[in-house]
């Protein structure tokens, strides 16, 4: 008799283990000592980590279905723009960025530093830092300092006479 013989078909085996009495509930629950009342109750709880797969599998599910196609293959995105457009662009914005905005900026500072509440100052700052390269491109052509009221005096920097009616700076 060879291998193959000695097992039982599959039909002999499948209607052996219908003969058989299914085993209780209460058996299998007696081995892994777990109460009857927790398996046998015909409402199922859902975990908190269960509803968060559920959603998840639903997001995937509308993000596949709501999603466009790639825009690449599909050819919707073929919208041709000349290199000319867009270096004028840059241009302009950049134009703005470094000449427009940074002088309005230190005047602003300049005409309101002693009288800003907080916000303001936290705006000031907030443009200092955006603007932060167009400030270092104007901050050596721009001198807000005091001009100096005695007519001798050449610079802000020069040694003033000592007249004691001239005041030392006038205001602008």
């Amino acid at each position: 008799m060879n291998a193959i013989s000695s097992f039982p078909s599959s039909s002999l085996v499948s209607a052996s283990l219908r003969k058989q009495a299914p085993q209780s509930k209460l058996k299998i629950l007696s081995i892994y000592k777990i109460k009857p009342s927790v398996l046998t109750s015909s409402k199922t709880t859902k975990t908190h980590f269960d509803k968060l797969l559920s959603v998840l599998q639903y997001g995937a599910f509308l993000a596949a279905v709501e999603a466009p196609a790639a825009l690449a293959v599909t050819g919707e995105n073929n919208n041709e723009e000349d290199l000319l457009t867009t270096l004028l662009y840059g241009a302009i914005i950049a134009f703005g960025y470094l000449f427009i905005a940074p002088p309005i900026i230190m005047n602003w500072m300049r005409l309101r530093w002693y009288k800003r509440k907080f916000l303001e100052m936290y705006l000031q700052f907030m443009f200092t830092f955006i603007f932060f390269p167009g400030l270092l491109l104007w901050a050596p052509f721009i001198n807000f300092r005091k001009l100096p009221r005695d007519p001798t005096m050449e610079f802000p920097w020069s040694t003033p006479k000592d007249d004691p009616n001239i005041p030392l700076y006038k205001d602008r």
